[in-house]
């Protein structure tokens, strides 16, 4: 993706092409995990993808992209979420299953969760972010995320007891957290 990167800020058409091509999957999923319905999460994810290639020559340090990307993407998953009227669920088991080894319980738990903290819970476990990376991705201090997380943990705990969720990957196990 550097190579791509390097070539899209520069100008060259084909590579900001392929760049889209590639941060595609990771904005469909960070938007869906955080609305947590599908067609919403496509639009959230184009209109990024479309402010991506709109203002990539603006970003000043290449190594920053990927904080650059998610905060993109979470701003425009707000902005969709905003839209969405108050008793609209997120997380319906019947039109959306964002990672197949999560349970729907999980998800529902997720769902009841303040829009901050559930947040901070998907871009830790779901995106495996760091959470100095998660505080500049949503404009927070650290010890704010440290904070949202904490208490996330605690309803979660509540709600959820001692699940046990394994992240997987097409490659394998990412972690093992318990809840």
């Amino acid at each position: 993706m550097n190579e791509h990167l390097t070539s899209a800020r520069n100008g060259d058409p084909a590579a900001l092409e392929r760049l889209v091509h590639e941060i595609w999957p990771r904005c469909y999923r960070l938007a869906a995990s955080v609305i947590g319905e599908r067609a919403l999460a496509q639009d959230a994810a184009q209109e990024s993808c479309a402010i991506v290639c709109v203002k990539l020559r603006t970003l000043r340090d290449s190594a920053a992209f990927d904080t650059w990307l998610y905060r993109i993407v979470m701003r425009e998953a707000a902005r969709v979420r905003r839209r969405l009227p108050p008793s609209t669920p997120l997380y319906d088991d019947r039109s959306f299953t964002l990672d197949e080894t999560t349970s729907i319980d999980v998800w529902r738990a997720l769902a009841r969760l303040p829009a901050e903290q559930r947040d901070a819970v998907v871009l830790f476990y779901f995106h495996d972010m760091r959470t100095e990376d998660i505080a500049a991705i949503v404009n927070a201090p650290h010890a704010t995320v440290r904070t949202r997380l904490m208490r996330a943990r605690e309803r979660l705990r509540a709600s959820l007891g001692n699940y046990a969720v394994d992240l997987h990957t097409q490659q394998g196990v990412l972690k093992h957290h318990v809840i």
